[in-house]
């Protein structure tokens, strides 16, 4: 147990040093996003649904700075642009290597409605100013992936106006998270603040699924870093998984 615990430690500050890294950049971003809505604003008191195209080079520069997310943008509040119910501007990483923008359905009336004020990393973001992170979840009406998105605050003239953040595929995130975990000798995970598997190194531990009872010598330990309410979780090997 020893031996499993100094893994654990170091596996957890590994995955908390990406993260870190991830959210440092995601703040050069907001601010990036910053001075390019307020000089393509120019004069005018209030932000046009056109001058949102301005971020597109932030975020090309992010993505080409972290492999792993798929796609990056801003998320603006009610009434921001043109008193209308938000916008997205996000682009997304082609196969290609350049970015694509997305266009969302943001119609109140239409069955796909994206309605982004009732997720969490938009809500809890405006509602507090602080970083945060949801998932894994399934964005159905969005990218239509499974999911993790992180968020920063975004600020225009001192004002919190919404966020600005990445997403992330599960599958490409488990490219990182997963050699780390393997490290460790025993059945490991990373989990959510909510408990959910983000990602595992066993059957014990499938994504998405709640974590429940653990075994007697189990440890867990916070994901250092960016205050996302991270836990890295490990038990004795089960060889039944």
């Amino acid at each position: 147990m020893n031996d499993m615990r100094g893994e654990v430690e170091r596996a957890s500050n590994a995955i908390g040093d990406w993260y870190a890294a991830v959210y440092r950049d995601l703040d050069v971003l907001a601010l990036a996003c910053e001075h390019n809505l307020r000089d393509a604003r120019g004069t005018r008191g209030k932000l046009l649904e056109r001058h949102l195209r301005a971020i597109q080079p932030a975020t090309a520069a992010f993505l080409a700075r972290h492999a792993i997310p798929m796609a990056a943008g801003i998320v603006l509040g009610p009434n921001i642009v043109d008193n209308n119910v938000g916008a997205v501007e996000w682009w997304r990483r082609s196969d290609a290597g350049s970015t694509n923008r997305l266009v969302f359905n943001l119609s109140p009336n239409d069955p796909g409605f994206y309605d982004f004020v009732t997720y969490e990393w938009f809500a809890e973001v405006v509602s507090t100013a602080k970083p945060a992170i949801q998932g894994p979840y399934l964005d159905y009406a969005g990218m239509d992936k499974y999911i993790l998105t992180a968020m920063v605050p975004l600020s225009l003239d001192g004002v919190l106006i919404g966020t600005a953040g990445c997403d992330t595929e599960v599958r490409e995130l488990e490219t990182i998270v997963m050699p780390i975990l393997r490290t460790i000798p025993g059945d490991a995970a990373l989990v959510s603040k909510f408990d959910r598997i983000v990602v595992g190194n066993s059957g014990r531990f499938l994504v998405g699924n709640r974590v429940g009872a653990l075994p007697k010598g189990s440890i867990r330990r916070e994901i250092p870093g960016p205050a996302l309410g991270f836990q890295l979780v490990a038990t004795p090997r089960d060889k039944n998984y």
